[in-house]
């Protein structure tokens, strides 16, 4: 299955919207106005609409058409205007040093080889410009569901190319043979939901990749182990307080300057 029709599948937006506030950090933290700025792997794209907001001259780029149209009629709402690119993220398709940064929302983690992906996100940034990545971070209840649910897919895959994002001595290995100079930051989200409840629903049935692994373990018969196992993950790492079901997740920030 490609990209854009994995991506496509569910409901993405459900629980992208619930860690948005991260992407609109990155923007408020980086975008200055007059930029050019990329978003790479944009989803609902709240990175680029932030960026917008902030008065860049914005590009998001995604290979999933459903999230595209959902991007493109939120920025509408919002007076906003974006150029929207249906593309793989892998091969982007745009001329060399095209943009002043080159943002990725966790969305180039999932790059199948995370060194060609640094090498050409460094390649679409300009000399003083700066390529931003957020990932999961290893600790997080996020980043511990792939290999939660590694234990249980039938065929070993191997480690995931989340892995080479969300550490910073993994990120200095992946941006190894590039000009940049790279700064990690430790940060948090809360990810808010009503209830326990409702955070399993929308994890498991509307999460594309979820729904991919749902299909690879449902056949073995322990989906429900699995399940019960991410249940207990969450209930573990996330608290209950007035907003609801709490849930902190961090997340690592690299910045490359370009020279």
């Amino acid at each position: 299955m490609k990209p854009g029709e994995m991506w496509s599948q569910g409901d993405y937006a459900a629980v992208g919207d619930r860690f948005a506030a991260a992407a609109r950090r990155l923007a408020e933290t980086h975008v200055e106005p007059g930029t050019d700025v990329l978003d790479l792997a944009c989803g609902p794209a709240p990175f680029a609409i932030a960026a917008a907001k902030a008065g860049a001259r914005v590009t998001a780029l995604d290979a999933a058409p459903a999230l595209l149209d959902l991007a493109r009629r939120r920025a509408g709402a919002a007076g906003l205007a974006v150029e929207w690119v249906e593309a793989d993220m892998t091969a982007p398709p745009f001329e060399d040093e095209a943009f002043d940064l080159v943002g990725s929302t966790f969305g180039c983690m999932f790059a199948p080889d995370p060194a060609a992906m640094a090498a050409e996100l460094v390649r679409l940034c300009r000399p003083g410009g700066r390529v931003a990545a957020l990932a999961w971070t290893p600790d997080s209840a996020f980043g511990a569901m792939s290999p939660l649910a590694r234990r249980f897919l039938p065929d070993d895959a191997g480690p995931s190319t989340v892995e080479h994002w969300n550490r910073p001595d993994s990120v200095a290995e992946t941006f190894a043979a590039q000009p940049v100079r790279l700064a990690s930051t430790v940060l948090a989200v809360d990810v808010v939901w009503d209830d326990l409840d409702q955070a399993m629903s929308e994890i498991t049935g509307g999460n594309p990749a979820w729904l991919g692994i749902r299909a690879a373990v449902e056949p073995t018969g322990r989906w429900p182990e699995l399940v019960a196992d991410l249940r207990d993950l969450f209930d573990r790492m996330g608290h209950r307080d007035e907003r609801g079901f709490v849930l902190p997740v961090d997340y690592l920030e690299t910045v490359a300057a370009k020279a």
